[in-house]
């Protein structure tokens, strides 16, 4: 039975992952939250679920700008290949992210609140409801079509992050940057073993 929800999760965001395009970011959003839902229920290891979360984060997440953005000035130095190694750990370390936070299912549900414009594009605010009543805030900005940004109860993933790699690439330097994002991915996916 494992094996068989493990393929079917699989199977499911495989599928899915190119028909995103197109559609309104509500849509495309609605597609991730179908998504986390899946690799929720999943009883699987880490490493299928962010295999199965991988399509639809590259599909959705506008990695070169979260990049360029969270590293400031910095980027400008950065020669192609730098800046390729930069967005792939980056990409890899979303997925693992995703793939650990949403590890298992106790009845959890999203839902979507409404969609809005900013200067940069669409915004999708929408909620994740526990099992408890809990509601916790989660907010996409996107930039064209694709997320740049991903505020959770108030707190901007991008803001924190340009924070975390300005100081590290100030004080220690692009190997340390990407040495840190590695990192990051090692641990979060041996978490979630």
């Amino acid at each position: 039975m494992r094996a068989w929800l493990a393929a079917t999760f699989l199977g499911w965001l495989l599928s899915g992952a190119t028909a995103a395009y197109g559609e309104s970011a509500t849509a495309r959003i609605d597609r991730l939250h179908e998504a986390l839902l899946a690799a929720m229920q999943c009883e699987c290891a880490s490493d299928a679920r962010a295999a199965g979360l991988q399509p639809v984060v590259q599909a959705l997440f506008d990695v070169t700008n979260i990049v360029r953005i969270s590293t400031g000035r910095a980027w400008r130095e950065f020669d192609e290949s730098q800046r390729a190694d930069l967005e792939g750990a980056l990409e890899r370390l979303i997925v693992v992210t995703y793939a650990d936070r949403f590890d298992s299912f106790a009845g959890q549900r999203f839902e979507v609140l409404g969609e809005e414009m900013s200067r940069t594009g669409a915004v999708v605010r929408t909620e994740i409801v526990r099992s408890s009543g809990e509601r916790v805030p989660i907010d996409y900005y996107f930039r064209g079509d694709k997320v740049f940004n991903v505020v959770a109860s108030g707190v901007s993933d991008l803001s924190l992050r340009r924070a975390d790699y300005s100081s590290i690439l100030k004080e220690q330097g692009y190997g340390a940057l990407l040495a840190h994002i590695e990192e990051n991915i090692v641990e979060l996916s041996a978490s979630g073993e």
